[in-house]
């Protein structure tokens, strides 16, 4: 349990609620005794009330954050043992502070006792419940926060790590190039300049519309050819424009599928690597034929399962990887403008 429930130390808001608890019973309760002395003197009936409030807020003091603690904790075979000597104590209790306020001199017997511990917990029953439902919820509620929290500091912690990774597998492709061919380096610096003013556009936000991924992912491509020239082969097949702008994806999954593809698998210009790219209202899939390179290829991995965290922490969703002995398939799912706020806002709001 959460140890804000379980705490025997009573919070600010548990004595205003108390307060307010008694601000409604206890007028209640002043009529009832007057009405069973067959009086209307409040005067006399008033210590009786006062007597019920001071006693019945402490056996719920004791009970809430004593007895329930202890049962719920690792030593609940305490609370376990102290349950029936509370209910004997509360029945003795009950009966001895009545008869004297009533000037009675009856003795205890166990039968009084039973009887006494009964009406007792029906005098104190309804503030225990709505106490401890109280701290019930109110423990809950900061499981949530905590949760929460948690989801929002995962997803910055994934989102520092992107950037670094983007960066560093293009600029190795800028040094190849420098080496090679400076004109098209400086396209291509042009290029990823370009890209990265998509990454700085919405290096806040959690997804984008699926439509300017693939405005991004285009620039991408067009690096690629330009560094591969027909070795690589990019299809893509895309529902109506008008669906296309409703759907959300998180950025640059695109981006980061292609590049895989590219990284780990040849390509030829006499027979190229197809990479294709399908979208449905529910889904985006990127699939290509494996074809490993020679020289094995140094990877943190990282990449993927960078992605594959953040959508199960905005989507709930997993990512669906089927890595075949001759084909790889990524399929994402994507997310429709009119649940954007329903389904990520939970995350980023106070």
């Amino acid at each position: 349990m959460n140890s804000f429930f379980t705490s025997p130390k009573p919070s600010r808001s548990d004595l205003l609620f108390v307060a307010a608890y008694w601000l409604v019973v206890a007028p209640v309760l002043l009529l009832q005794y007057a009405a069973d002395a067959g009086s209307l003197a409040f005067l006399q009936v008033a210590p009786r009330v006062a007597a019920t409030v001071l006693f019945d807020t402490a056996t719920v003091a004791l009970v809430v954050g004593g007895l329930l603690p202890l049962l719920l904790s690792r030593r609940s075979w305490l609370g376990a043992v102290l349950v029936p000597l509370f209910v004997l104590a509360s029945g003795s209790a009950y009966f001895g502070l009545y008869d004297w306020l009533l000037g009675n001199a009856a003795p205890l017997t166990g039968a009084r006792v039973v009887l006494g511990a009964v009406a007792h917990a029906k005098s104190y029953g309804l503030l225990a419940v709505l106490l401890t439902g109280k701290r019930y919820f109110e423990a809950q509620r900061h499981v949530l926060l905590l949760q929460k929290a948690q989801a929002e500091s995962a997803l910055r912690n994934l989102k520092a790590q992107l950037d670094p990774h983007f960066l560093f597998n293009n600029l190795n492709v800028l040094r190849g190039l420098i080496q090679e061919d400076p004109a098209a380096a400086n396209e291509f610096v042009t290029r990823l300049a370009a890209l990265y003013r998509f990454l700085i556009r919405h290096q806040h936000e959690d997804v984008v519309p699926l439509a300017e991924e693939l405005q991004f992912a285009d620039e991408y491509v067009y690096l690629l050819r330009h560094r591969f020239g027909a070795a690589y082969e990019f299809r893509q097949q895309l529902p109506p424009a008008a669906e296309v702008a409703e759907l959300l994806l998180v950025p640059g999954t695109i981006q980061l599928l292609l590049e895989n593809a590219i990284k780990h698998n040849a390509g030829n210009e006499d027979a190229p690597l197809l990479i294709s790219l399908e979208a449905s209202a529910t889904a985006l899939t990127v699939h290509h034929a494996r074809r490993p390179k020679r020289a094995p290829v140094e990877s943190a991995g990282t990449g993927l399962a960078n992605l594959r965290e953040r959508y199960r922490l905005l989507f709930q969703q997993e990512i669906r990887v089927e890595a075949r002995a001759d084909s790889f398939t990524v399929t994402i799912p994507l997310l429709r403008q009119a649940r954007r706020a329903g389904m990520v806002q939970p995350l980023v709001s106070a």
